[in-house]
């Protein structure tokens, strides 16, 4: 909290959880709380749907540099997942997807075992 400017103090003061984070000392959640304000940059409300694209692409183009530690990618990415997930984004296949997938392939009405089905096939060619 030393490190932050004045305006970022005042908006980790105002969370509705600072109080508790302060009694307990949670240095753990605080630093969530910042990281929270940080990726935020005031404008979430206006361009969600550009906010979660961005976020995205973020997230798929993240690459661990040569000669960098691992953890320190593990911990960016952790960082930027959890952005994605403050937007509303899910990672994975969407039972949405595999409606569209299915669609495309020309079924209509897929039951749940369809819908299952293809969320798994994705899935397996993903990895």
């Amino acid at each position: 909290m030393s490190l932050c400017d004045a305006n970022m103090k005042d908006k980790v003061k105002a969370h509705e959880g600072y109080a508790d984070i302060k009694c307990t000392r949670n240095t753990l959640k605080l630093l969530q709380v910042i990281k929270q304000y940080m990726y935020k940059n005031g404008s979430e409300e206006l361009h969600t749907i550009h906010n979660q694209v961005m976020s995205t692409i973020r997230l798929f183009w993240m690459r661990q540099e040569k000669g960098k530690l691992v953890q320190n990618f593990r911990d960016k990415f952790t960082a930027m997942q959890q952005v994605c997930e403050q937007l509303g984004l899910t990672i994975g296949q969407s039972e949405q997807g595999a409606k569209a997938v299915l669609k495309i392939e020309g079924v209509m009405s897929p039951t749940t075992e369809q819908l299952l089905n293809e969320k798994l096939c994705c899935i397996m060619y993903a990895n």
